[in-house]
């Protein structure tokens, strides 16, 4: 029989979801106001909202009315695992997302200053998601519930020309974050013919890591230009941001039932113990342009440019064993999505809006898994809006496509685990504001 010291690597493969849950396209989330998810993103040239902040901060310096936003999306993911037949380990097993709806809240506020000053601050959520998959599930080895948690704070201040033809705007955002994850403890799946006690994968222990809430700060900036009264062009920067992250891996033991292999467990299973690591936030860049050429429409292009590269490996120290810290390469890819928009305007209370995307995947094929089963993504979007004296609503429908991604039997050996992954989700976005 192998060394049960394997049974070491698997816990650090705990602290190797963190990266992936953080920092996959499909945790990165662009859904931050209703009217601009309906667009499908595409709102940097637009940005005629408080979602702005977000969108392109430049924006607010055109909204000459105090004004208040507030809402949220949420999010419903359906995800069918299928183990990949030339396996031993996977083949023949199925697996899908437990159900869980997973809300975004926003929240912003603009005021003028002035005649050419607009001063903000938003509350958004920019990354994030849940991966929960249902019990029974072969892959609870590699994960079992991967939680992940963000919360932006961003005042901001803008500035326009007399003419209104060009604005500026600058934000500085303060991001808090936390990380909880759990997976169940076994053999390596290499193992798979060699376990004499049982005859079987058994249940030998849980890990379960949860993060403190730790923070840092980034910045990110705009402008707007509108060369003639149809035509208009948006671009924004949202910085990298690192966050140091501490917190504890709480590791228990799990009864077989044979008391011979407990005993030969427990000595290779390492104590609970504080952790800490460093998350590489990517940054977002993205320009947009936008028309009103045909009268009653308002359509815009943009395109949203990802730098996922300088994730490019991740060291995770644990600090009561320093043995079973560990660094491990990544090489994600800088990716672009593409993102078209139109708003038309039906009366002087009703819009009726259109979207639709298609977002590149920034992860290697051998680093797809339970953790994050990313693939490239398609979306359409429908969206209404309302507007009335002070009073306006916007709501979406946005439905998002990920295209069938599979492991293609070269599942990297710190994960092990080959399969074909089939991934939809659906998106509910409202926001309800109030001009002063």
């Amino acid at each position: 029989m192998r060394s049960f010291s394997k049974i070491g690597l698997l816990v650090s493969a705990v602290m190797l979801a963190v990266s992936g849950a953080a920092f996959g396209a499909g945790f990165g989330l662009y859904e931050q106001g209703a009217k601009a998810t309906a667009m499908g993103g595409a709102f940097a040239a637009t940005a005629d909202d408080p979602s702005a902040i977000f969108y392109n901060v430049a924006g607010i310096a055109q909204q000459r009315h105090t004004a208040f936003m507030t809402g949220g999306t949420g999010i419903n993911f359906t995800n069918e695992f299928t183990g990949d037949p030339n396996d031993a380990f996977t083949s023949g097993s199925t697996g899908h997302y437990r159900p869980h709806t997973f809300a975004l809240p926003n929240a912003y506020f603009v005021m003028p200053i002035g005649t050419n000053l607009t001063a903000g601050v938003g509350v958004f959520t920019p990354f994030g998601l849940r991966v929960n998959w249902e019990d029974p599930f072969i892959g609870r080895f590699v994960s079992r519930d991967a939680n992940i948690k963000t919360t932006s704070v961003e005042p901001a201040l803008a500035w326009q020309t007399t003419d209104g033809r060009v604005a500026i705007g600058v934000g500085a955002e303060y991001r808090r974050a936390r990380v909880i994850l759990a997976q169940n403890l076994t053999f390596p799946p290499s193992t798979v013919n060699v376990n004499p006690f049982l005859g079987r994968f058994p249940d030998l222990g849980t890990a379960y890591l949860s993060s403190d809430w730790d923070n840092a700060w980034g910045w990110n900036a705009g402008v707007l230009f509108k060369p003639s009264s149809e035509w208009r062009v948006g671009a924004s920067y949202r910085a990298p941001m690192d966050i140091k992250f501490k917190g504890t891996v709480t590791i228990t033991q799990i009864s077989t039932g044979n008391a011979q292999l407990d005993a030969l467990v427990k000595p290779q299973l390492p104590p609970s113990q504080p952790i800490a690591t460093t998350f590489n936030f990517p940054s977002v860049a993205n320009i947009g342009i936008a028309t009103t050429a045909i009268p009653n429409w308002d359509i815009e292009f943009d395109l949203v440019h990802t730098a996922w590269s300088r994730f490019k490996q991740l060291k995770v120290d644990f600090l009561t064993t320093p043995t079973f810290g560990f660094t491990r390469p990544q090489g994600w890819d800088n990716v672009n999505s593409y993102r078209l928009g139109a708003n038309r305007t039906v009366n002087a209370n009703w819009d009726v809006r259109l979207g639709l995307l298609y977002d590149r995947t920034p992860q290697p094929t051998q680093n797809v898994s339970p953790l994050l089963p990313d693939a490239d993504r398609e979306g359409a979007s429908f969206g209404i809006g309302w507007h009335s004296g002070h009073w306006m609503l916007d709501a979406t429908e946005f439905a998002l496509h990920f295209k069938k991604r599979g492991t293609e039997g070269i599942s990297s050996p710190e994960i092990d685990f080959n399969g074909t992954y089939r991934t939809d989700a659906n998106l509910v976005s409202l926001n309800f504001g109030y001009r002063f």
